[in-house]
């Protein structure tokens, strides 16, 4: 069967999707991908025989969101592969899914996932549950649910049996390693003999940002003690945001800066795989870490606490244990505490217990008692009400300025959705 799949979040998402992809081609199906970069390019490296597509417009983007359909080339490469099942890979229904249920042919069965929690997460000018109704083979989930259980119940349904819990598993190339190798021996390093380290701040990191003074504090902290050096890997908008904090590290302590100009992806996968281990915040690169059997030390922050940790050990998660956890990154704090309150020694007690973790363990720092907090109950109502708001001004924008006729057009098929369920 050709199966086409949406998997257009993040990097860490695409890697938490791996087994649910890697089951449906055992399986015997074709599988065709879209996605953006950088998860684009690592599906290049993982899947180099399966048709993949880099996606035009960005689904998350708010002007992306205002047009009736950006999507139309890719929604002729999906008529031309002809597939018999799409998948919306993300619980987090997005807009691409959305206009492919609106505009796309009603012959091609959906699937993807529904919840019976209050409140659903999702990037969609509707209603997601609008939408789920339209999904013929569907995996019911809690939102708390770990991402990669979630992407297993998604995936034994569409295979109409229960298959086994696996973590993702990636392996750079030999061309990849090759210039990894050579990239370290210009600087003098190698394998096994850095960390590899993502921590640079930059815009719309500010719920995953532990903040630079921090970590400059930390990495002096390690650094006394330890003699690798640091290799820092982040996008060019977090550069100078890495200078600053190499920049109050000892002078005995090595460390490289590549976000100005970043190894392609599997170079970054090979480097990533040479490493000692990851220390660092919630990122992509965490991920690649655990899925290479890399030993990580991450920060979290509490926005989706427990859905996207690292899918196998050994590990070391820190978080501040707040009682507004789940806000889904609407945090309406002039500091998302959940992060900026995890305190120094704390992270220096799980650098020390690294060498002994056993699988994924978590240090959950009590919070200050100081701070009056939401419940959880009252984040989840307020990110709620925020995506309300933004929903029904989003399809508000979207619908100004069309013809009548589009308009009511589309109107009309999100109402036969919502009368559905």
């Amino acid at each position: 069967m050709k199966i086409t799949i949406s998997s257009l979040d993040g990097l860490g998402d695409f890697i938490l999707r791996l087994p649910m992809i890697r089951a449906l081609l055992g399986d015997g199906h074709q599988i065709q991908l879209f996605l953006q970069k950088p998860a684009a390019e690592l599906a290049e490296v993982v899947f180099p025989g399966v048709e993949r597509h880099s996606i035009g417009a960005n689904p998350y983007h708010p002007d992306t969101r205002r047009r009736k359909n950006p999507f139309r080339a890719e929604h002729a490469a999906i008529r031309k592969f002809g597939p018999a099942l799409y998948v919306a890979g993300g619980f987090s229904i997005n807009y691409f899914d959305q206009v492919w249920m609106e505009c796309g042919d009603r012959q091609v069965q959906v699937a993807g996932f529904d919840t019976s929690d209050p409140f659903w997460p999702c990037m969609t000018t509707c209603n997601p549950r609008d939408l789920s109704q339209r999904f013929n083979i569907r995996a019911e989930v809690s939102v708390a649910l770990p991402e990669l259980e979630k992407n297993r119940l998604l995936a034994s349904c569409i295979l109409g049996q229960q298959l086994p819990l696996e973590p993702p598993r990636l392996e750079a190339r030999p061309s990849d390693l090759e210039s990894a190798s050579a990239l370290l021996s210009v600087r003098g390093l190698a394998p096994e003999g850095y960390w590899i380290a993502c921590v640079g701040s930059r815009f719309g990191l500010r719920n995953k940002d532990w903040g630079e003074e921090n970590w400059k504090k930390f990495f002096s902290f390690i650094t006394r003690s330890d003699t690798r050096a640091v290799v820092f890997l982040g996008n060019p908008k977090e550069f100078e945001s890495i200078e600053r904090i190499r920049s109050a590290l000892p002078a005995s302590a090595n460390s490289v800066n590549l976000a100005g100009e970043p190894p392609p992806i599997g170079v970054s996968l090979a480097l990533v795989s040479l490493a000692r281990g990851y220390l660092g915040r919630d990122s992509g690169v965490m991920h690649m870490a655990a899925a290479t059997g890399r030993p990580v030390l991450a920060v979290y922050g509490g926005s989706h606490w427990g859905r996207f940790l690292p899918s196998s050990g050994p590990a070391v998660v820190v978080t501040c244990s707040v009682p507004c956890r789940g806000c889904d990154f609407s945090c309406p704090y002039e500091k998302p505490w959940c992060i900026t309150d995890v305190r120094l020694e704390t992270m220096n007690g799980a650098w020390n217990r690294l060498p002994f973790a056993l699988g994924v363990e978590a240090i959950e720092q009590p919070g200050q008692s100081d701070r009056h907090l939401l419940s959880n109950l009252e984040a989840r109502q307020h990110a709620h009400s925020a995506q309300i708001e933004r929903q029904n001004h989003e399809q508000a924008e979207r619908l100004k300025g069309l013809p009548s006729r589009m308009a009511g057009s589309i109107f009309s098929r999100l109402l036969r959705l919502k009368r559905q369920r």
